[in-house]
């Protein structure tokens, strides 16, 4: 038998193999509810999950502010709802069953029409290794509340802030929303290296088949 055939099947088999590392599910937190945070409203909270994530303030810190869609003329507003950072305040956020993930972006915007210029928001995002991660979000300081302008600029991270189990953003003077994440689906590898072996199996059976 030549050896290209069991080559071709090592091949096919890294081929899967490299389609399951990246078989990754996004999750999308649009700070929306339950419980749903009422249209001009605003409240100060300790806690918050979403979309198998849980947000809370780092310790020492105030907490965070959840505020409802259509708020009054000098907030952020994109016709949703989002949470904003005052002074004191603080986040920090990681996966409900404790597991690793990639942090993909985020919308930002300025606090206020009353502080419009860009905000430098950092980003810390920690590995279990021991290592941590670092950025900043820039916002473009575009911010007219309730008029046509769009408040809020989706913002992108590198692939330093993949694998992280837990992210903090010790900044005040910004509102966030649509934060989105990917998490590695648990079954795509194991089913893929089944696959594989599957197709190598048969690949070689039909190869021996076709050589009586």
């Amino acid at each position: 038998m030549s050896l290209a055939n069991p080559i071709r099947c090592l091949l096919a088999s890294a081929t899967l193999l490299s389609a399951a590392a990246n078989g990754l599910a996004q999750g999308t937190v649009t700070f929306d509810g339950p419980p749903v945070q009422p249209p001009g409203t605003a409240r100060l909270v300790q806690g918050y999950s979403e979309a198998g994530l849980w947000f809370i303030p780092i310790p020492g810190t105030d907490g965070f502010v959840r505020r409802g869609r259509d708020p009054v003329s000098w907030w952020p507003d994109n016709g949703t709802a989002y949470v904003q950072a005052f002074l004191g305040d603080s986040l920090r956020f990681g996966m409900l069953d404790g597991s690793d993930f990639n942090l993909v972006s985020v919308d930002l915007a300025e606090w206020s029409t009353a502080y419009p210029e860009p905000v430098r928001v950092h980003f810390v995002g920690y590995k279990r290794d021991g290592t941590t991660v670092t950025t900043d979000q820039l916002t473009d300081g575009v911010m007219d509340s309730t008029g046509p302008l769009s408040d809020f600029q989706i913002l992108y991270f590198g692939p330093e802030f993949s694998g992280v189990y837990q992210v903090q953003i010790p900044t005040i003077g910004y509102a966030l929303y649509n934060l989105v994440v990917a998490i590695p689906e648990p079954g795509a590898i194991p089913l893929l290296i089944l696959g594989a072996g599957i197709f190598c199996a048969l690949r070689l059976r039909t190869r021996k088949s076709t050589a009586r």
